[in-house]
């Protein structure tokens, strides 16, 4: 299992040339992941924490990968990069499981999220996710200053409608959302 999850951290990171922002998208962008493909809930099973979804498995995954323990790093800004070894590593994964029936989709799936949420700061982050996922409000520490903020939340819809990231439709649901 924690095999599987390091291909998929190493997928997430080869399918767009360029650094993952920061660990706070790697777990966001896995649980966006779950929503598209929802067999890959029981992979990372998420669960409520005090910034929304999180997955321990991913979490460790991550910090001390025990299959692929140089295939990705982090940066001198905090992003998570792809190594040569991983790269290498991104490229037999994409060989060998291209036969399988839906990996191309799980790869577009991938690409589509990274497109979309790599351009989003931590806090338009957590905010989306707490608008679209009330169920992870539970335990959380920001939720008060990112939603129940009218400025904040007005500010961070202005930043992701500038950012193409959101539609005018949707600008105005999340203005006026509240849990």
């Amino acid at each position: 299992m924690v095999k599987a999850v390091e291909e998929y951290i190493i997928s997430l990171l080869g399918v767009v040339d360029r650094p993952l922002p920061s660990v706070w998208h790697l777990q966001k962008e896995f649980f966006i992941l779950t929503k598209i493909n929802p067999k890959t809930q029981k992979l990372f099973n998420f669960a409520k924490h005090y910034e929304g979804a999180y997955s321990e498995i991913l979490q460790e995954s991550y910090i001390e990968p025990s299959h692929y323990d140089t295939a990705f790093s982090t940066n001198i800004k905090d992003e998570i990069i792809l190594n040569k070894q991983g790269q290498n590593t991104f490229a037999k994964i994409k060989q060998e499981q291209s036969v399988k029936p839906g990996f191309s989709e799980l790869l577009n799936s991938l690409k589509f999220i990274r497109e979309i949420y790599d351009k989003l700061s931590r806090d338009e982050l957590l905010f989306l996710m707490y608008i679209t996922y009330p169920e992870f409000i539970e335990y959380s520490n920001a939720y008060d200053k990112l939603v129940k903020n009218e400025q904040k939340r007005k500010t961070l819809c202005n930043n992701m409608l500038k950012k193409g990231l959101i539609t005018l439709d949707r600008y105005g649901e999340l203005l006026l959302a509240t849990h």
